[in-house]
């Protein structure tokens, strides 16, 4: 009896494909598609079915290659045009996508939320934006996951991303304002419409060059409100700039000017709270709450850019029921880890005095070998006159062969490598020897 190996002929097994899947009458069926052409036809962009599917059958299993009876596609699609059945698969079908894809996909959503986030989102002080790396940070520590897009849009987890931000307290962050004009017909209610713009949309008014015209910076969720007041009043509104943000370089004097405004906006805000809470008769803790957080402000207003310094004398500013309830509230474990943590640190900046104490001792004795190395090197080349020097382009300063080899092996030479790689000026060998240990940790 003669045996011989069989191949089946009633499959057909494709791989590499994205299969979309439908669930109809309790059976399953399913088109072999080509990869990254489901969405463009879902799009409209392409139409033609045969760029978009890889055969024009309908199967009940891609893998196995198990096509679809006529009977079935007639009792769930009314239909026994496989084109026909193809395309309500490929309109209302689930993509069935791997891993990889999947995470790829979900990456890609990510960074365009992290990218809308720090494009339209500033630091509240400082009016600057954040940069993607910093927003990236900031979702993971709020814990923060996107959904594909399909489940929900980039404008919508944009939203949700600041909202968990802001609530987790990871950056201080809110909407860039939009800077927003209305232009009016009749001069004469143009101070009312003013007022009621500052009082619906708390809109900044900036100065007005014009009579008619009246432009104001305003938070984007407000847009709608402003519309609608410009078209009451029969007026035209006009959007300047759909973000506004603060560019350019530093300039401490001027930080410090907007600095001072912003808390004094702040302070405003606190002590209209406190006016309206006493004035309700709410209770005393929420008041005392109010007077500390402005206190705060205060304090930080005045000096604004020591903020550890403020943060260690703010216990000797608040009350003293406020420094009991907070006793209360600490448990001996958290004590017992704060004298631990404490201890630590202590520890840890002593080990680096003593560390930096052995290395200026070592550091001196280098210097004296180096000095009498260069003395003998100098007495036996000097009269020869073949005693050649090299500079380094980033300290500074000449060097002999026997320095230079010594110099690139150096702490100092390394730390103004660190300081050119983030763009700031090197130090002198003098001025990296007077660094303080204790810098390294506050």
């Amino acid at each position: 009896m003669s045996r011989k190996i069989t191949q089946p002929v009633n499959q057909v097994r494709l791989t590499n494909v994205a299969i979309v899947r439908m669930n109809r009458h309790g059976k399953r069926f399913e088109v072999a598609c080509y990869k990254n052409k489901i969405l463009n036809y879902r799009q409209g962009i392409e139409t033609d079915l045969s760029e978009v599917l890889q055969t024009d059958r309908v199967f009940t299993n891609v893998s196995k290659g198990l096509f679809a009876s006529s009977k079935d596609l007639q009792s769930a699609f009314d239909t026994t045009d496989e084109e026909k059945v193809c395309r309500v698969i490929l309109d209302k079908g689930q993509v069935q996508v791997s891993d990889m894809e999947r995470n790829a996909t979900l990456e890609n959503t990510a960074r365009e939320v992290a990218n809308m986030v720090a494009t339209k989102c500033v630091n509240p002080l400082s009016e600057r934006p954040y940069t993607t790396n910093q927003i990236r940070d900031a979702m993971k520590k709020a814990e923060f996951s996107v959904q594909p897009t399909s489940t929900r849009s980039v404008k919508q987890q944009f939203l949700d991303c600041v909202k968990a931000i802001k609530e987790k307290g990871i950056l201080e962050i809110q909407r860039a304002k939009m800077e927003l004009a209305i232009v009016v017909k009749n001069t004469q209610g143009v101070d009312d419409l003013i007022k009621l713009l500052e009082a619906d949309t708390q809109a900044i008014i900036q100065p007005r060059e014009h009579r008619e015209r009246v432009v104001f910076f305003v938070d984007p969720s407000k847009y709608r409100t402003v519309d609608s007041i410009a078209k009451k009043i029969g007026a035209t509104l006009e959007i300047v700039r759909h973000i506004v943000t603060r560019d350019g370089d530093v300039d401490v004097t001027v930080e410090l000017e907007h600095y001072s405004s912003q808390q004094r906006q702040n302070e405003k805000k606190a002590n209209e709270a406190i006016t309206s809470v006493a004035q309700d008769g709410i209770f005393d803790a929420e008041v005392d709450d109010l007077e500390h957080e402005l206190e705060t402000m205060n304090l930080n207003r005045q000096n604004p850019f020591a903020m550890e310094e403020s943060d260690r004398d703010e216990l000797q500013h608040v009350s003293q029921r406020k420094k009991n309830k907070q006793a209360q509230k600490k448990s001996k474990k958290a004590k017992r880890r704060e004298k631990e943590e404490l201890a630590l640190r202590e520890e840890r900046i002593n080990t680096e005095k003593a560390r930096r104490e052995e290395r200026e001792l070592r550091l001196g004795q280098q210097q004296e070998e180096q000095d009498l190395e260069k003395e003998k090197f100098t007495s036996e080349v000097g009269e020869d006159g073949n005693n050649e020097r090299k500079s380094c382009n980033t300290c500074g300063g000449s060097f002999t062969p026997t320095e230079y080899r010594a110099h690139f092996r150096s702490d100092w030479h390394r730390y103004n490598q660190k300081l050119k790689l983030k763009g700031l000026n090197p130090v002198d060998e003098k001025e990296f020897l007077m660094f303080d240990a204790d810098a390294f940790f506050t």
